[in-house]
Parts: C-alpha cells; structure tokens; sequence
C-alpha cells in the first residue's frame, strides 16, 4: 500500500508545482522609502506616467486613482499574447507631492531577455513633467 500512496503523493505534487507556476506574476509594492517623490499634482504626475509608458513601449492594462499597471509589448505582441515584463505603479498623493513606487515583476519564460523597467519609467515621468 505504500507504493500506490507514495505515488499518488508524487503526483499530487507535480499537479501542485504545475498550478503554482502557471499563475500570474503580480507586481508586489515595494517600500515608501523605495519611491520618487514629485512635486506636481496627482493629475499631472498621473498623464506624465501615461505618457512615459507608451514611450517606452507599455500597454497599460489595469488602472485606478492610485494604481496603473503595465505590459511591455515587443514588436508585433499583443497584451492578450504577452509573456515579457509586468509593471505596477502606485501613487500615494501627499499634500503638495506625489510618491511614485514602482515596481517590475519578470515573467518566468524568457526572463533572460527582461529587465527591470523602474528607473527608466521614474525618467521618463520627470521628462514628462513641465
């Protein structure tokens, strides 16, 4: 009875790992003291974000007052097709300031051609900004 048992167990395993790495990386917030702080309004920080995802070439797919998330597309990719990088950014209004948090989540195929997109994108918002 040991034989089947430990077979079934080796099984249920495998269908465990399985379900585990099919799963959806998430970007994670990362720590208030990890993010940028500007001195514009929520508004105008929020639109300079925009816009510096679509310069770097992100597909935003998910937003909110005080989340946006993104896929970076690869030339002739599209958001349902995607397996490249993963960006959440969070915005936490201050009474004169924004905190921008940003935070990468590689996708486990291909993750030798990611990179981490965080200071890029923090760039290109303060390019963005007036």
């Amino acid at each position: 009875m040991i034989g089947p048992l430990k077979t079934l167990s080796v099984l249920f395993l495998f269908s465990l790992v399985s379900l585990v790495g099919c799963a959806d990386r998430v970007p994670v917030q990362p720590a208030p003291s990890t993010g940028t702080v500007f001195q514009q309004p929520l508004s105008e920080v929020q639109n300079a974000t925009r816009n510096a995802l679509t310069h770097l070439g992100f597909a935003i797919t998910k937003e909110s007052e005080e989340y946006i998330e993104a896929v970076h597309l690869k030339p002739g990719e599209t958001v349902e097709d995607n397996d490249s990088e993963l960006v959440g950014i969070w915005f936490k209004p201050r009474e004169s300031s924004v905190l921008v948090l940003t935070h990468t989540a590689l996708r486990p195929s291909g993750i030798a051609k990611q990179r981490e997109w965080d200071q890029a994108i923090i760039s290109r918002i303060m390019q963005e900004l007036p």
